[in-house]
Formats: C-alpha cells, sequence, structure tokens
C-alpha cells in the first residue's frame, strides 16, 4: 500500500478506493459556503462519501454542517466514541497540527500529526477496528519479527486516546494493528503484543492465518477476539 508508505493529498482518496471500492454517484458533500474548512477536510470527507459504505466505526468525525470554529479558531473535527476525547486544528496556523483535549480537561495540546496525515491515520484506524476479515491474536515478543514477516510499519503515533504504544503496519494487502495487550492477558514473566490482522476480504486475510496455524475462516473467526468483552484466557 504505497499510499500509506509515501503519502500525500490523494492516499486518502487511493486508500478508501483500495479498501472499500467506490460508488458511481453520490450526494456531493456541500462545503462551499464554509471557506474557513481547511481542503484537507474537505476532501476527507468528499473521498468518504464516494466510498462503497461506512468509513468510520468507532471514533467519528464531525459533520460537515457541525463544521464551525470556537472564537479563538480552533476546528473542531474528530470525536472520540465514548466523547472522552476531541481534535481539532487552528484556522491561524499554517502548518494545520492537529491539537487534542481530553473531556473535562481545559486546553488543547499539540500532537505529532498534521492535519492531512491525521486523517489519513484515523481512516486506516478505522479499516481495522471495522473490518470483518479480522483475528486478533497475542504473540510473545521474541517472536514479533516472525508475525510481523512482509509488514512495514507506519509513521502515525499513537493517538491521545490510546496507549503510546499503539503502532500500525501495512503489507501489499493488509493492515495489523499493534498494541500491549489487556491487564491480565499476559501470563507471569510473559511479553506479549496483541496483533489484530485485517483485510478487506476474507480471501485476502487467509493468506495470514497459517502463520498461526490457522487454516480456515472457521479458525480464525473463532480465534478472534472482541475487546474489551473478551475474558483472559486464564
Amino acid at each position: 500500500m504505497d499510499e500509506l508508505l509515501s503519502i500525500n493529498s490523494s492516499s486518502v482518496e487511493r486508500f478508501l478506493r483500495r479498501w472499500y471500492g467506490t460508488v458511481e454517484s453520490v450526494s456531493r458533500v456541500h462545503l462551499d459556503a464554509r471557506p474557513y474548512v481547511p481542503a484537507e477536510l474537505v476532501e476527507w470527507h468528499m473521498a468518504a462519501a464516494l466510498t462503497a459504505g461506512p468509513v468510520t466505526f468507532q471514533d467519528r468525525p464531525v459533520t460537515p454542517r457541525d463544521l464551525v470554529p470556537d472564537s479563538s479558531g480552533m476546528l473542531e473535527f474528530w470525536v472520540e466514541n465514548q466523547n472522552g476525547y476531541f481534535w481539532a486544528v487552528d484556522l491561524n496556523d499554517g502548518r494545520l497540527q492537529v491539537f487534542a483535549r481530553e473531556a473535562g480537561e481545559g486546553g488543547w495540546t499539540g500532537t505529532s500529526e498534521v492535519l492531512r496525515d491525521f486523517l489519513l491515520h484515523c481512516t486506516v484506524r478505522e479499516a481495522v477496528i471495522g473490518s470483518t476479515s479480522k483475528f486478533t491474536i497475542f504473540v510473545d515478543a521474541s517472536e514479533i519479527n516472525e508475525a510481523l514477516e512482509s509488514f512495514e510499519p507506519l509513521k502515525f503515533a499513537a493517538l491521545s486516546s490510546e496507549e503510546p504504544q499503539v503502532k500500525l503496519w501495512c503489507s501489499e494487502d493488509a493492515l495489523v494493528r499493534m498494541a500491549p495487550p489487556p491487564t491480565g492477558y499476559a501470563g507471569p514473566g510473559e511479553q506479549l503484543w496483541m496483533l489484530t490482522f485485517a483485510a478487506p476480504s476474507d480471501s485476502l486475510i487467509e493468506r495470514y492465518t497459517s502463520r498461526f496455524g490457522l487454516e480456515d475462516l472457521t479458525e480464525v473467526k473463532l480465534a478472534r477476539v472482541e475487546l474489551p468483552y473478551e475474558p483472559p484466557p486464564f
């Protein structure tokens, strides 16, 4: 997925087309009356509208009609699913650095991402979360290189709402979200990583199941971990 490794202005559109496909016609997103909305946001909403299905499943974008800056010029555009975190850009900042704020906290804190990269980052993260062709496996830290063979790390830093060790990876046809296991999943002295493999289709995810002794889709679905509701295995 070159669009994730060499990011440019077309990366979101190219990734969405690769992962979800497109529809032939759709009602356009009308943002013409809001000249203050950054072009990157307009392009994201247009690309999402041209996709054959939803592209967010957990966190969500602020709808175009609600994109209104506050009195200081901060434009909130992305919201965590439990309304615990919010992301915004300062319209007075030419770089369009993304800022984050936790619910109940006063000010905004700068992140390491600019708007274009943040929107792609969240789009990829949501693709993993929303995929119906995925499985989650726990891997010992000593075996992580073998588990992620053919995958390359993406440059995105963890979101403010995530543990800082969270990392996204991609191969030519699949994604992996790498995260520390929830409390209780690692036994005494174990160093584990939780890997969620996701692909656009069942036929593609099957390429990765054999790495873990899962030979068919039935076994993949049995191995799938739906967090946070799956109890620890011991």
